[in-house]
């Protein structure tokens, strides 16, 4: 009797890994944020696929738009940010 096996294909494989990346991604991105002391009172939305990360919502002052860029561009992964801020001031 020959046993079957159920198995991914790689190709769905990669793209459970890639969504794990970009779950990991988005946290590590909110955690940076969240901890940096010139990010208060801020509201901003973070969206990831594929390693490309798009940053929606307000902050209150332009410098806070440009600091939440280069908070998620430095993350480990990212491959490039999309800012979607509005400064509300």
């Amino acid at each position: 009797m020959k046993m079957q096996l159920r198995t991914q294909s790689f190709h769905s494989q990669i793209q459970v890994l890639k969504a794990v990346d970009d779950e990991i991604i988005t946290a590590n991105i909110q955690i940076a944020l969240k901890q940096h002391p010139s990010m208060g009172q801020a509201f901003i939305h973070v969206e990831t696929f594929a390693g490309g990360v798009e940053l929606t919502g307000w902050v209150r002052k332009a410098v806070q738009e440009q600091l939440a860029v280069v908070l998620a561009t430095e993350v480990q992964g990212v491959s490039y940010v999309v800012n979607n801020l509005s400064v509300r001031g």
